[in-house]
């Protein structure tokens, strides 16, 4: 059940579509797969960087258990980093850049910088042609999805990035297939069943504060920035340990804790924060499984997965949802996200920032 007022919108079709795409990526996994064993085995001692910026980036850091499951030396990093870095690669690495536009700045630029140290790099991209990145990449590929509307946050291509550098790593690794566990397409599903209701109670924040650890970091931080962008709401991850040694100390009681537990051990710590947090009377939503529990959350979304290696293809949906709703809620419109483009300035210093070739463009 989707909350209510948001059942038949550009972005609520785009959430509730996230199974039909994993299908649909499943179908080509052999492609993704291919093109990592072709392109994307270190050589001796090599690793393999993932760079993006954006959701990019978070997806990297979403894969991040997968890629070392099966051997890899996964080095999720930011464009920005890549740049200052390329220098230092090795001709034993091998570079993903991650790009839905190929047009991201800084992305951009460190492919750039990792051509020229002469190290092979695959664009993952969602066009045909990639943009500026498809031209730089010693190869492409792409996710191939139809956009919902314009100017729509990420949803869907989230999930399918996900899903698409976890093939490719597979490639990578020299795996003849893609070893995930059943019923991750079921999961999904219920991620967007089980949501509606559950977020139909919450209250309100002032803030929201998005916690987790391991491969989940990148998952919350994603969450945060739909929050930001959908909202205004002020909204920040941090690893769930790290949280209490900072954030904390300035957080009011009137913000919304957001701890992701797909894994035993981590939904046992988020547990007693869950219970310490109560003493303050802050309100808390845990996403957890059913051999995660996180009993102690006043509100709780539990999935049913069983692979904390996989989590992250699921784990993000009642993110998703939880951006959405509390954006209708605060009277905006999370289909257009006409509250950023109204502020021309902000808009325009934001494309300075990140996109300078899309100036006056108005994309």
């Amino acid at each position: 059940m989707l909350p209510s007022g948001v059942n038949d919108s550009p972005l609520s079709r785009d959430i509730a579509r996230q199974p039909a795409v994993f299908d649909a990526l499943m179908a080509r996994a052999a492609e993704f797969i291919a093109l990592g064993a072709d392109r994307l085995r270190p050589g001796p001692g090599g690793r393999l960087y993932v760079a993006g910026c954006g959701d990019g980036h978070f997806a990297a850091l979403a894969c991040h258990s997968h890629a070392v499951a099966l051997g890899l030396d996964w080095r999720a990093i930011g464009a920005l980093d890549l740049v200052l870095e390329a220098q230092h690669l090795s001709p034993n690495d091998r570079v993903i850049a991650v790009s839905m536009s190929g047009n991201v700045d800084r992305t951009v630029e460190a492919a750039l910088a990792v051509a020229a140290a002469g190290v092979p790099l695959v664009a993952l991209v969602n066009s045909a042609q990639g943009g500026r990145l498809g031209q730089v990449a010693s190869a492409r590929i792409s996710l191939a999805l139809d956009d919902m509307a314009p100017f729509l946050c990420g949803t869907a291509s989230y999930s399918a990035s996900v899903l698409a550098l976890m093939a490719l790593a597979s490639g990578a690794a020299g795996a003849a297939s893609m070893p995930l566990p059943g019923g991750l397409r079921a999961a999904m599903q219920a991620a967007i069943d089980r949501s509606g209701v559950v977020l139909e109670r919450l209250r309100l924040p002032t803030g929201v504060r998005l916690l987790s650890a391991g491969a989940e970091r990148g998952t919350v931080a994603y969450g945060a920035a739909k929050l930001v962008e959908l909202t205004r709401i002020p909204s920040w991850s941090v690893d769930l340990e790290e949280f209490a040694h900072s954030q904390y100390w300035s957080m009011p009681a009137s913000d919304l804790v957001v701890i992701v537990a797909a894994h035993a051990e981590l939904a046992r710590y988020a547990d007693e924060a869950c219970s310490a947090l109560h003493a303050l009377g802050v309100e808390t939503l845990a996403i957890d499984t059913a051999t995660s529990p996180v009993p102690h959350a006043t509100h709780r979304i539990s999935l049913p997965l069983d692979s904390t290696v996989a989590a992250p293809l699921v784990t993000a949906i009642p993110l998703q949802l939880l951006a959405q709703s509390l954006a209708l809620r605060c009277g905006l419109n999370p289909d257009t996200r006409v509250h950023l483009k109204s502020d021309a300035t902000r808009f325009q210093v934001s494309r300075m920032l990140t996109r300078r070739s899309l100036l006056g463009t108005g994309a």
